[in-house]
């Protein structure tokens, strides 16, 4: 179990993205320096076997290019604006490795974790548990918890570490939790529609991260429920309804 905390962990899901491109650098170097406790990526493997930060199957939603994350090299997919929305014409946002979040998140001037996210249905199943494994190695002094949706991805990382704090996701629970899984992660509509649900998980030994909570009514109400995290698209508004600092001017370098 996570260390508790007298208050939630405020992460940033996809970084700090209400005015930003989700997952892109810029969003992540935001939600570091606004103080977030810690940011949250998703992780696919590209054609050339890269670990890349992109949460759709396909990059037509978020960039100016169409197809798979599969079936796309690195270089091809360093080619495009992955802007999303936000795209004015002008301003370039490169796809994000898995290396370049967890090298921001090293030279941060603080103590940040990183909460990843497997993502699955994938052609290359277990390979990206693998690799995330692998990448790690080479950060150990990072923060990090591992998350999916997939039962057989939370017990395969357990299998490649047995320390390793993991999530397992939901919207709505299909069965038992995984054993691998100490912590827990329900959708913000499931936990409202489940009054006490986070208080008979603590009693089950359970920490609980609820996703996503973008309102200061929704904070209040998680905050509330003493859950070990809230993941919001707005790591600004969810520190300013807790009264925690903001910064708004910091800048890490």
């Amino acid at each position: 179990m996570l260390r508790r905390m007298s208050e939630p962990m405020i992460v940033a899901h996809r970084g700090a993205n209400v005015d930003l491109p989700e997952q892109s650098l810029a969003a992540y170097v935001k939600a570091i320096q606004l103080g977030a406790d810690a940011i949250e990526c998703d992780v696919r493997l590209t054609r050339d076997g890269h670990l890349v930060c992109h949460h759709d199957r396909t990059i037509n939603r978020t960039s100016n290019g169409t197809g798979a994350i599969s079936d796309l090299t690195l270089a091809e997919l360093q080619k495009l604006n992955f802007a999303g929305k936000h795209h004015d014409g002008a301003e370039q946002h490169q796809i994000v490795t898995f290396r370049q979040v967890l090298e921001l998140v090293d030279e941060a001037p603080r103590p940040v974790r990183i909460l990843v996210e497997t993502k699955h249905p994938s052609r290359y199943g277990a390979k990206v548990e693998r690799e995330v494994h692998k990448a790690l190695a080479g950060f150990p002094d990072v923060q990090v918890t591992v998350m999916s949706f997939a039962r057989a991805a939370v017990s395969r990382y357990r299998a490649l570490d047995d320390a390793m704090p993991l999530v397992w996701l939901y919207e709505y629970p299909l069965g038992t939790v995984p054993d691998a899984a100490r912590i827990i992660g329900p959708r913000l509509k499931y936990v409202k529609s489940k009054p006490g649900l986070v208080e008979r998980a603590r009693d089950a030994g359970l920490d609980v991260f609820v996703w996503t909570v973008n309102t200061p009514e929704d904070v209040e109400f998680v905050a509330k429920t003493g859950a070990a995290a809230i993941i919001t698209d707005d790591p600004a508004m969810a520190l300013a309804t807790l009264g925690r600092p903001v910064n708004t001017e910091r800048d890490l370098g």
